[in-house]
């Protein structure tokens, strides 16, 4: 599946006890499925599984197709009962993240109005030799 899973379980500072997974995987096509695999174990059946499942999935097909020069992406899911925050990092050192305006016809150009439409928080850090697009979910609507 992965080259390597990391697995951590601690408690936050305000007391939530904080189960936090890791995975990467190469950049082949391949991996896609693999990831959004990854996630869904495991998330399992927490409330705010199938937005986190479908976001995951999202910026790892992102990060295996505009991140032309990486190697490697890694995915990270943190979760507590009432949050999952999912970070996916790649090693590229080029180009970064963009909003795209697509037209009804387009067949790509989305996945960012889809996360800013499901996610409660999102966002992304570039830094020379890796990018990180970053989204949290809760198990309640947001307000």
């Amino acid at each position: 599946m992965a080259e390597n899973i990391l697995e951590l379980a601690g408690r936050r500072s305000d007391g939530a006890r904080e189960q936090i997974q890791s995975a990467t995987f190469p950049r082949q096509a391949r991996s896609a499925p693999l990831a959004r695999q990854f996630v869904t174990k495991v998330i399992g059946r927490h409330p705010a599984a199938d937005d986190a499942v479908l976001l995951a999935s999202e910026l790892v097909t992102n990060a295996l197709v505009h991140a032309r020069d990486a190697t490697a992406v890694t995915v990270t899911v943190a979760m507590t009962t009432a949050l999952i925050r999912v970070d996916v990092h790649d090693d590229g050192r080029t180009g970064i993240p963009h909003w795209r305006e697509a037209s009804a016809q387009a067949e790509d150009g989305r996945g960012f109005q889809i996360l800013n439409a499901l996610a409660q928080r999102w966002g992304f850090t570039r830094e020379q030799d890796r990018t990180c697009c970053w989204f949290e979910v809760t198990a309640a609507p947001a307000a």
